[in-house]
């Protein structure tokens, strides 16, 4: 316990001298701003687009995923938000495991989670310049994902005041697509609203063995990989952490984030496995788009395809500002140079913002250059880097209870069933990893995953353990 309480003071001493930079947007979020910085984060193009795959590899068993998936991201939202509570400080997801899991945990959770967002960002910027190019198809997809990435960037670069706005705007705007879809799909199957050739037995009707489970449980787990990571970004409630004026109010956004999502995903995904059979649904479009096509309502399949740009633009800024949390929090416990921790008398860190965008035009220059499925094992690599993230973060909240007394403890209701819920959420980690390795892209994403991991190690071991 002491020795915990040693590593929190020495943060908070680093932190002194960024405070008063912050303290000109510092406590600005209230809790409807972190509930949609919070969908920002989260909603993306891996939702509105992806989720076609997860519904090809389970059939309508893939509600049973996204309800799993829910749950599962519920436990380490819960055991994220505990922490942060307590100590609100800037980069927890990398401080909490460098007070409870020692320095090493902490120096690993901050550079794979960071890495893991740089990725995200410039796979999120491609597939924005992917479908751009519908509109300027003869405008190549490196300038059009570069010039979206330097816009995201710019937006960061402004501040956390600048960021919320455009975040909150963004997210109103992806809630109310879902919602409008849903209003359609409602009237498609009550009010004989357009032609739909559902007709409410796509649940049944061409899908092979005719069942809710057509692929068995099997095709379940191996969806869920994906499936997860249409929940990721939950990073951005420890990010947000110090920008509240109350840290309470970090459970309060969480649960009725975590609320709104799954009850979307949950509808939307039903209505739309109803109206369309399940084995007709393509992984190369979105799901949505092809409902309203079908039904030749081209200009809102034009509009929605607008709003995916928008959904992967939000994942985008919500992915940058927490990996520059993130990278400023390794440089001031001398994880990474100590120059990225350097901020702006408007609480900006542009040295991180300039290691982010080299990183970003390299990403983005290899996602052009390397043959497309070199590409596919990255973002592989990244899913298998999520997981790790989300069992260091249960790890270290099985070490805060240990290492705390009740008085001090604040625990979300979001971590229902704990102590044993999260061993067993850690348990059904491994497991969906180790699952996901019978896939051959995703094999090779794990190895990749291996590789990064095991440079990380031997640059620690190498060069930053003798600065500590």
């Amino acid at each position: 316990m002491w020795k915990v309480k040693q590593r929190y003071r020495r943060i908070r001493f680093d932190l002194t001298e960024t405070e008063g930079k912050e303290s000109s947007h510092s406590h600005s979020l209230s809790v409807g701003g972190l509930i949609l910085i919070g969908i920002g984060g989260i909603i993306g193009a891996g939702f509105f687009l992806g989720c076609g795959l997860p519904i090809r590899t389970a059939g309508p068993g893939v509600l049973i995923a996204f309800m799993l998936g829910g749950l599962i991201t519920a436990q380490v939202t819960g055991a994220l938000t505990s922490i942060a509570v307590a100590h609100p400080v800037r980069g927890g997801f990398q401080v909490f495991p460098q007070m409870y899991l020692g320095s090493f945990a902490g120096y690993l959770q901050g550079w794979t989670y960071y890495l893991a967002s740089i990725l995200t960002i410039s796979s999120e910027a491609v597939a924005m310049a992917i479908f751009t190019q519908l509109w300027l198809p003869r405008v190549p997809t490196l300038l059009l994902s570069g010039c979206y990435a330097l816009l995201i960037i710019a937006i960061n670069a402004f501040g956390v005041n600048s960021f919320k706005r455009i975040e909150s705007v963004m997210s109103v705007v992806k809630i109310g697509a879902i919602v409008g879809f849903i209003v359609y799909a409602v009237l498609m199957l009550f009010a004989d609203f357009g032609q739909s050739h559902g007709s409410g037995l796509s649940f049944y009707h061409s899908g092979g063995k005719g069942s809710f489970l057509p692929h068995g449980w099997g095709g379940v787990l191996q969806s869920m990989l994906i499936v997860l990571f249409s929940y990721a970004g939950i990073g951005v409630f420890a990010a947000a952490a110090p920008e509240t004026g109350r840290p309470r109010d970090i459970e309060t956004a969480a649960i009725w984030t975590l609320s709104l999502l799954s009850c979307l995903y949950l509808v939307s995904i039903t209505l739309l496995l109803w109206l369309v059979p399940w084995k007709s649904i393509s992984t190369s479009e979105s799901p949505f788009v092809m409902v309203f096509q079908a039904n030749g309502l081209h200009w809102l399949s034009v509009v929605l395809n607008g709003i995916i740009l928008i959904a992967a633009f939000s994942v985008m800024a919500g992915a940058l500002y927490s990996a520059n949390q993130i990278i400023v929090a390794l440089g001031q416990n001398r994880q990474a140079p100590k120059q990225v921790a350097t901020l702006s008398q408007t609480g900006t860190p542009w040295v991180s913002l300039l290691v982010s965008t080299v990183l970003i035009a390299i990403f983005l220059v290899c996602s052009t250059v390397l043959p497309a499925n070199v590409y596919n094992f990255l973002i592989s690599a990244s899913s298998y880097l999520t997981i790790l993230n989300y069992i260091f973060i249960l790890w270290t909240f099985v070490k805060w209870r240990q290492k705390t007394t009740e008085d001090d403890q604040f625990i979300s209701k979001l971590t229902f069933g704990q102590p044993v819920s999260t061993y067993v959420t850690m348990l059904a980690l491994v497991g969906l990893g180790l699952f996901a390795l019978a896939q051959q892209d995703q094999r090779m994403g794990f190895y990749v995953a291996v590789l990064l991991g095991l440079l990380l190690t031997v640059v620690y071991f190498l060069w930053v353990r003798k600065a500590h």
